[in-house]
């Protein structure tokens, strides 16, 4: 990882796409991220970037977002990362929710169904 220092030279701009999984009433997004660049805090710097913070995330939350993050620990979890294996196909790698990210489905009513497979049908990129 390397920051997303834009003065860095030789730099390329930090790159995500986003998606929506599911809204809750609560004013709060269930979001897919993929970084594209592997920048320091990346996800959490564009979040904010858009206005939008990640719940329960103590450096880049605002006041807003730490008020309907309430006891939630930061709501960020790597569900699933695809590497190319050097003996040919790929390894895909899924991990459950954390008991945080679950504190955080239960709060907002999210339901881990909601969910495409692939989320990113219609990719969006924010730099």
């Amino acid at each position: 990882m390397r920051p997303a220092d834009p003065k860095e030279h030789g730099a390329e701009p930090a790159e995500t796409a986003f998606a929506t999984i599911s809204r809750a009433a609560h004013r709060a997004s269930w979001m897919a991220l993929r970084p594209f660049t592997g920048r320091t805090h990346q996800l959490r710097a564009h979040m904010k970037a858009m206005g939008h913070p990640i719940l329960g995330d103590p450096k880049y939350g605002d006041e807003a977002s730490n008020e309907l993050s309430g006891p939630l620990k930061l709501q960020l979890h790597a569900r699933r990362i695809e590497l190319d294996h050097p003996g040919g196909g790929k390894l895909i790698v899924e991990a459950p929710l954390s008991p945080e990210m679950k504190a955080g489905f239960a709060h907002f009513g999210f339901s881990e169904d909601e969910a495409e497979q692939d989320p990113f049908a219609g990719v969006k990129r924010i730099r």
